[in-house]
């Protein structure tokens, strides 16, 4: 499992806070930043939050954002906020931007300053984004009721295992739905698929038995 980085959260929307309370869930080192009052009250008894406003230069010193392995730049009711603060975390030396954007100029705006990845507000929701920048998932869609599916690396305690060897279903309770080798074909698991290092997997299960899965 990916070691906790840092992530420094801006903007506590609904968008914003689902993605900081996700990373906090996941055991990372989460600080959520927001220049409204109400907001920051509202979530600080649940992560830890500040409020500042980010579009600032000496409000991105004063919290050492510079510190920061990542941002996600959760800003939705002013493009231009936006902008400046994805602008200023780059320019303290963060490189790992994730920024919301409300429309297509705005994601164009977003990568040409340097955003590495661009999240659009109306598919990805917050909680799906916060377990990608977590690290631990390739991609993450959240079913209906408590079911999810996810993709991953093969994790290595299980490299040069086949599915059935390995018995994942049994001492694990997740379903391996197929399995992508780079430059090869997607195919559907069986107990014969060799389990190799690189490899991308599809595990359909509930949150508890991924993680527990992933750990090993």
């Amino acid at each position: 499992m990916p070691e906790s980085r840092s992530v420094l959260v801006v903007g506590l929307g609904r968008f914003g806070s689902a993605v900081a309370t996700t990373l906090d869930a996941l055991g990372q080192d989460v600080l959520a930043v927001d220049k409204d009052p109400e907001l920051v009250n509202r979530w600080s008894s649940q992560i830890p939050t500040v409020q500042a406003d980010m579009t600032d230069v000496l409000a991105i010193e004063q919290l050492n954002a510079s510190d920061f392995d990542i941002a996600v730049v959760a800003i939705g009711d002013s493009v231009e906020a936006s902008v400046i603060t994805a602008g200023n975390l780059l320019d303290a030396g963060i490189s790992d931007i994730w920024a919301k954007s409300v429309s297509k100029e705005h994601a164009r705006i977003l990568q040409r300053i340097g955003a590495r990845h661009i999240i659009n507000a109306e598919t990805d929701a917050g909680k799906r984004v916060g377990h990608l920048v977590s690290g631990n998932y390739l991609d993450y869609i959240e079913l209906e009721g408590a079911y999810s599916v996810v993709k991953i690396h093969t994790p290595p305690q299980f490299v040069g295992y086949t599915i059935g060897e390995a018995k994942i279903h049994d001492r694990y309770g997740v379903t391996i739905v197929g399995v992508k080798s780079p430059g090869h074909e997607f195919q559907y698991a069986s107990n014969d698929l060799p389990l190799r290092r690189n490899d991308e997997f599809i595990i359909l299960g509930k949150q508890d038995q991924i993680d527990h899965f992933i750990r090993g």
